[in-house]
């Protein structure tokens, strides 16, 4: 977790991943599989708007091979900006797993 540079683009290498508007209201589990890219999406994104009712906010969904930019990291907790302009929070047990620095 010590390399990993604020304000750095990232690319994501596999899953879906959960853009909560607040920290707090991400947790654990909140990637989704993405080995059926198609049908992954779909799912993600109709768990996105599920969540997005249930919390009364807007939830987004960051998908395989897109990029982002790292804006701040507390524990396993980070605050991304997506590539569509969307700012949330999400929670990774492996950063570096399932991330990976974009060489300029």
């Amino acid at each position: 977790m010590n390399n990993l540079q604020l304000g750095k683009m990232y690319l994501v290498k596999e899953y879906f991943w959960f853009l909560f508007p607040k920290k707090g209201m991400a947790k654990p589990a909140t990637a989704w599989p993405s080995n059926t890219p198609r049908v992954g999406g779909e799912v993600a994104e109709m768990n996105a708007k599920w969540l997005s009712e249930h919390y009364n906010c807007n939830v987004d969904v960051v998908e395989p091979n897109t990029c982002f930019v790292l804006l701040e990291m507390d524990e396993r907790f980070y605050k991304l900006l997506d590539c569509n302009g969307n700012i949330g929070w999400t929670y990774c047990f492996d950063f570096s797993g399932y991330f990976e620095l974009v060489k300029e």
